[in-house]
């Protein structure tokens, strides 16, 4: 990508803007490249540095950029924004820190408050840890509005970088990650003032319970607060904060408590990374927390009813857990969505949960789990995602399911299938006497590189299962080469209805206006170009072709 051509545009942009609000300051004259004027350095400098933030921000497109204007290369040393990746721009690691240095004091010298300071990298000698405290404290000496320190360690023989107690009073400071580092050794000690700070992040970082609480108390505005993978803390205590609203909490050594009195938090995510269990939680004064997702193991010992009751008021809860057992029953009155990602068969769900909208059970990759929380349907629906082993009992248990569940009007299933003999038995469904249950929608996605007789037996047992009032195929595989599977969706629809009465629409997503609704199968074919994996089976009231 030419960078130099898109930078240049944002130049006149905003030149042209600056020139039209100020006119009345400034002579409008044409430009000229030929001329003598400079008309890009009458650009004031925040201008500079908005075109400036644009960019990777690497060594190399800052080099790039000193040559548009002769005083370019002295603004680039007052740009705000500080970051410093090791990559390949640099020869070695000698050069990658002699650069931190000369950037970070070019900029200190002109006393003035950082955008944000970034430094990630691998430490390998001690020597290095001095030159990051030097810089570090150049740049909190001005202050910086988002400071981001990431790093790892090339053995344990390295020391690891601890933070300079002058952080402790950077007021201005809105955003701190860190990662890889201690804490300031002045942290319990001295007063922290940061009375600014709305975002904290702490990553492998040594902690403890006193801690955790007395920097939370210290940040009165903080709104999100991320632990992971930090050493030494068994309880989370956060007591009166007005202002929290996430909280996400990783961790691989035992939680005992996660104690939380913040009238506004609403969102709460808790990792369990080594299959420890869950914590004790107490939530019951956040009323505002409505968005609860859980992932990690749940001990026989805490039954699925008396962890979701931690939650009096979800709406939006979402799991991915290990646990054994036979009976998976939920309660809840304010429940609206809910994903589960566990092996918990259909048979073994019961819900009472009268305003639920969604659910999602994903039983297979968490790249689906990722799909399933993006979806959404405006009629109440079921999204499942069974694995490569579908059977008939699979469907049996699903038809049972939706049977409790009566207020579904939408269903999804998205199937990937690896062994063709999977399908072999939902033959058997035929001699199960269980009315298909009624449905407004079904959308079926076969993501399989089975033959189309597989798809085929597949669709036969979802209908089956349920009877819609429109159905779409999504595949993988453009449908013109599955006419077999269209058709014999076609056909199986019809059986379901009063074959006199009711005419089935095939509609082609990718389609043209004019080629989109046909009425039989005759132009399928114009219905279902190469490129389209989508097609739609609509019931209508009328008399078929």
């Amino acid at each position: 990508m030419n960078y130099s051509f898109i930078i240049i545009v944002f130049i006149f942009t905003e030149l042209y803007t600056f020139f039209i609000l100020n006119s009345c300051n400034f002579q409008i004259c044409s430009f000229s490249f030929a001329g003598e004027m400079d008309r890009i350095s009458l650009l004031p400098e925040s201008i500079v540095h908005h075109i400036l933030s644009f960019l990777k921000n690497t060594p190399a497109e800052l080099v790039r950029m000193s040559v548009l204007s002769k005083s370019w290369f002295n603004l680039t040393a007052s740009f705000p924004i500080l970051s410093f990746y090791f990559n390949y721009h640099f020869r070695s690691r000698e050069s990658f820190f002699k650069y931190v240095e000369y950037a970070t004091s070019r900029f200190c010298h002109h006393n003035l408050t950082a955008h944000k300071f970034l430094l990630c990298t691998r430490i390998q000698e001690s020597a290095e840890l001095d030159i990051v405290n030097r810089c570090l404290e150049l740049v909190l000496q001005n202050g910086v509005r988002e400071l981001v320190i990431s790093f790892t360690y090339s053995s344990l023989d390295v020391p690891k970088y601890r933070l300079p107690n002058i952080l402790l009073s950077v007021s201005v400071l809105e955003s701190l990650t860190i990662r890889g580092c201690d804490l300031p050794s002045s942290l319990m000690l001295d007063a922290i003032n940061f009375t600014s700070l709305i975002q904290l992040k702490l990553f492998m970082v040594p902690l403890n319970d006193e801690v955790i609480t007395y920097l939370v108390a210290s940040c009165p505005l903080l709104q999100v607060l991320d632990i992971g993978i930090c050493s030494g803390f068994k309880k989370v205590c956060v007591y009166g904060h007005q202002n929290l609203q996430e909280l996400r909490i990783t961790y691989d050594t035992p939680l005992e408590r996660i104690d939380i009195e913040a009238p506004n938090l609403s969102s709460l995510r808790i990792e369990d990374d080594d299959d420890i269990g869950a914590p004790q939680m107490n939530l019951a004064s956040c009323k505002n927390l409505t968005t609860v997702s859980y992932f990690g193991y749940l001990s026989p010992n805490l039954s699925f009813t008396d962890f979701v009751s931690s939650f009096p008021f979800v709406e939006n809860l979402y799991l991915a857990i290990h646990y054994n057992c036979n009976t998976l029953k939920l309660s809840s009155p304010s429940l609206r969505t809910f994903m589960l990602h566990s092996m918990c068969g259909f048979k073994d769900i019961e819900f009472s949960t009268p305003n639920l909208v969604f659910f999602s059970y994903p039983c297979g990759s968490y790249s689906t789990w990722r799909m399933a929380m993006h979806s959404t349907h405006l009629k109440a629906s079921m999204q499942c995602y069974p694995n490569g082993y579908t059977s008939g009992l699979c469907f049996q248990k699903l038809r049972r399911l939706l049977d409790k569940q009566n207020g579904f009007k939408v269903l999804n299933l998205y199937i990937n299938a690896f062994h063709s003999q999977t399908f072999t038995e939902l033959e058997k469904l035929k001699a199960i006497e269980l009315p298909p249950y009624e449905l407004e929608h079904v959308e079926l996605k076969l993501d399989t590189g089975e033959e189309s007789s597989a798809h085929v037996a597949f669709v036969n047992a979802v209908l089956w299962c349920c009877r819609p009032r429109s159905l779409t195929l999504r595949s993988s595989v453009p449908f013109e080469e599955q006419s077999d599977v269209v058709k014999f969706t076609y056909k199986k629809l019809l059986e379901q209805e009063d074959q006199g009465h009711t005419k089935i629409q095939i509609v082609s997503p990718s389609s043209s206006e004019a080629q989109k609704h046909l009425m039989d199968l005759k132009s399928l074919s114009m219905a279902s170009p190469r490129e389209g994996k989508a097609i739609s089976f609509i019931k209508e009231e009328g008399t078929p072709f």
